[in-house]
């Protein structure tokens, strides 16, 4: 979901305003630059900050520091990938994956890219969002046919998109509205390309919609454009990628339920589709059709797109959220939704984050993770099923 970069050398004051009382936190970064630790691979520099670790609908996986996999929530679709269809309430290991530089955890699936930039995926297959030619569910990864070059792994609910190296992109699984991009509304059990796209440097899949941002910091997307998600000015979907209007500098993109959320080169935000929820981040409820900068947010390196909220790690290695709020998903304590951004409880070295769809998590600089929100089937990975409005430790991770 997130492309991690370095922020300016300068000191950068990163604020997050928060909702009453014009009252700000204001947060000095006293390193502008995350330094990973030993846990983090050497691809730091050229694979998204989900790509780490993700949320699906109600489960999580991560990369472990021995390039392993794990997995933990929901399980009746097999996407933990551990060989079995029971949930998880902490992490367990992804059946025969090894060497992984990338991870994703869609509605229902999970996938993986390897060293060999191969791509693996495990859950429902439903729409084929598997990528292997079809069949049922799997509860253990299988290989995603013809697939090569792969660097990244984004999933949508019941679609999957990879980005290669040549900045090209391929998607397979549902494409009703479009989520594959390649000019047709057929679902595909095997990748294909996606039209008219080059120098992507990062691409990612919101829940019935793809996007993708291009070397020269401009962005477009495709797929289901209710709500303005597509952010082209309109909310008709669109089979073939589209320019996100008005976008310029992005680093980082990522899709969440309903809505599009974009980090620019200068640590700012801007977030466009739907807002019912206050998940644009930009103070209001109303749906925005092209890019709306959120609420006081500098400094910021990745940002998160979740079912509802959204959530943002900056050079300071504090984390902010915004939107939906009422199952703890922001991670502040209260359990209210939020307009614009609040400071995430006792995180202050944050390196990575990923949200799913009511949830959210988080990889620290030592290479721990937190997680927090909703945890229905597990999804926080701390051995229980207690949902939390504060960050807990997942359990034995790394």
């Amino acid at each position: 979901m997130q492309r991690f970069s370095h922020s300016p050398k300068s000191l950068l004051v990163v604020i997050f305003g928060l909702l009453g009382g014009g009252c700000d936190d204001t947060l000095q970064a006293v390193d502008p630059e995350i330094t990973p630790s030993t846990s983090v691979t050497t691809e730091l520099q050229t694979l998204s900050g989900s790509s780490y670790i993700s949320g699906g609908e109600n489960h999580s996986c991560a990369i472990r520091a021995d390039a392993t996999v794990a997995c933990w929530g929901r399980n009746k679709e097999g996407q933990l990938g551990d060989g079995t269809f029971s949930a998880r309430p902490a992490p367990v290991t992804v059946v025969g994956l090894s060497n992984v530089i990338s991870v994703a955890a869609g509605r229902f699936h999970s996938c993986a890219i390897l060293t060999d930039s191969t791509a693996r995926c495990w859950g429902s297959n439903s729409s084929g969002q598997l990528g292997n030619g079809g069949g049922g569910p799997s509860p253990t990864p299988v290989t995603v046919s013809g697939l090569t070059g792969a660097v990244q792994i984004s999933l949508g609910a019941y679609h999957s998109c990879a980005r290669l190296a040549d900045g090209t992109a391929r998607c397979w699984g549902f494409n009703l509205d479009g989520e594959l991009g390649n000019a047709s509304m057929i679902s595909s059990n095997i990748p294909v390309g996606v039209t008219g796209l080059a120098n992507a440097i990062d691409v990612e899949a919101g829940w019935f919609h793809s996007c993708a941002v291009r070397s020269d910091g401009t962005a477009a997307c495709w797929g289901q454009g209710a709500f303005g998600r597509l952010g082209n000015g309109g909310t008709a979907s669109s089979t073939t990628p589209v320019t996100v209007s008005g976008l310029a500098g992005a680093i980082d993109i990522d899709g969440g339920g309903s809505h599009t959320c974009a980090v620019l080169g200068d640590g700012k935000a801007r977030c466009w589709g739907s807002n019912a929820a206050g998940q644009v981040g930009d103070g209001s409820t109303t749906d925005r059709l092209v890019p709306a900068a959120v609420f006081k947010i500098r400094g910021a390196t990745a940002i998160a797109a979740g079912g509802a909220h959204t959530c943002v790690v900056a050079s300071s290695g504090r984390e902010a959220c915004w939107g939906a709020g009422t199952l703890g998903q922001l991670g502040n304590g209260a359990s209210a939704t939020s307009a614009v951004p609040v400071l995430v409880s006792g995180i202050t070295t944050g390196a990575r984050i990923g949200a799913g769809g009511n949830h959210a998590c988080t990889i620290l600089t030592n290479g721990t993770a937190r997680c927090w929100g909703w945890n229905s089937s597990g999804q926080l990975g701390d051995g229980t099923f207690n949902t939390s409005s504060i960050p807990v430790t997942v359990f034995n991770f790394p």
